[in-house]
């Protein structure tokens, strides 16, 4: 489990990016460029959703989003109440050919 840290905020925690052992496999499986874009992008959610979270997010219930990143198609879960977004779904587009 890996934390994005919030250097501006003592008072609020800041969210955490956790993938599952059992996504874990699939992220590595990745090429590198793949991999990277996609743990880019769960860190930049995390970073807005904390620096967001007084104004637009929903302080209580969990929430999904989907995104398609890089032939992938991603589902994060975002848990502003534990402070938390979770890689909840990871599917890769087959190459044709």
């Amino acid at each position: 489990m890996t934390s994005v840290s919030d250097m501006g905020s003592q008072s609020s925690q800041a969210f955490t990016v956790l993938i599952p052992r059992g996504l874990q496999g699939s992220v590595d499986g990745l090429p590198q460029d793949v991999r990277q874009a996609l743990l880019s992008e769960l860190f930049r959610m995390a970073s807005l959703a904390h620096q967001e979270r007084s104004l637009l997010l929903p302080m209580s219930e969990p929430y999904a989003l989907n995104l398609d990143l890089d032939g992938c198609h991603v589902t994060v879960e975002m848990d502003p109440s534990r402070s938390r977004l979770t890689l909840a779904g990871l599917t890769r587009a087959r190459a044709l050919g």
